[in-house]
């Protein structure tokens, strides 16, 4: 017998956790040789693409959290957000210019800060309180297998069929991730009758105190982040002259899980 904390639904979260990563690992694995080899982009408009994304993924995160409050809204805005972060994402295999990349890219990373809050609240609504912490442990967890897994799983697609075919067999773990956030959905609490709340993003509380302080310093670690896929184009650029392109973008893929923090 499982623990009782490992519910259907906590098991559900940890699952499309898991294949989420693994879906858009692959195309954030394979980016810099699609923009820069493929389309003849520069290398600044892969710093450009995500920046912008990823700037439009901590707005989304901040209007996320407002429609987590509300259970209804919550568990459609996971559902919606995991489904689209895939398909937007495994399209970029079929872009055909640097600007569609970004677009995509954007869309693809709204989606998916949008996701977020509410999938986090999700976990409320299948485990006890007193088992918070093993549930978030349990998802994080997977999270992070997810994130060795997908990377792996791009260099063996890009070795058998290619960068922009790799990128659009992507959608298929991501799909598999919306199916288990929906098992997870159907496994929460039965909702009671509510009106539900205006939408209302509030900024000034959480400012204040200990969770103020907790911001600055989460927000002083990200201003130092840099994004992994320039890392792994730095890697290819310096791997190319020694072992010709083709092996230089298959070998940097692996090292992606340890150049960016779990969200």
């Amino acid at each position: 017998m499982p623990p009782r904390w490992l519910s259907r639904g906590v098991a559900g979260i940890g699952v499309a956790s898991f294949f989420s990563d693994v879906s858009h690992e692959v195309p954030t694995s394979l980016l810099p040789a699609l923009l820069t080899t493929t389309l003849g982009a520069p290398a600044a408009a892969l710093g450009t693409i995500e920046g912008v994304a990823e700037g439009i993924s901590g707005a989304a995160k901040l209007a996320g959290g407002a429609l987590a409050d509300d259970p209804a809204r919550r568990r459609a805005t996971a559902m919606g957000g995991y489904t689209a972060t895939a398909v937007l994402s495994a399209l970029i295999g079929a872009a055909t210019a640097a600007w569609q990349v970004g677009v995509l890219r954007s869309a693809a990373w709204f989606a998916r800060g949008l996701r977020t809050p509410s999938r986090n609240a999700l976990l409320t609504d299948v485990v006890e309180p007193e088992a918070y912490g093993r549930a978030y442990g349990f998802e994080r967890a997977m999270d992070n297998a997810g994130a060795i897994a997908g990377p792996l799983l791009a260099l063996a697609l890009v070795s058998a069929v290619g960068v922009r075919d790799a990128i659009l067999i992507s959608v298929v773990p991501g799909l598999l991730a919306t199916l288990a956030v929906f098992v997870a959905v159907r496994s929460a609490r039965r909702l009671e009758r509510h009106e539900r709340a205006a939408l209302r993003i509030r900024i000034r509380p959480v400012l204040h105190g200990r969770l103020g302080r907790l911001l600055g310093a989460v927000t002083a670690f990200e201003l130092g982040n840099a994004a992994a896929t320039l890392l792994i184009l730095r890697a290819t650029d310096l791997l190319t002259p020694g072992h010709g392109h083709d092996s230089a973008v298959q070998m940097p893929s692996c090292s992606t899980p340890a150049t960016t923090p779990r969200r």
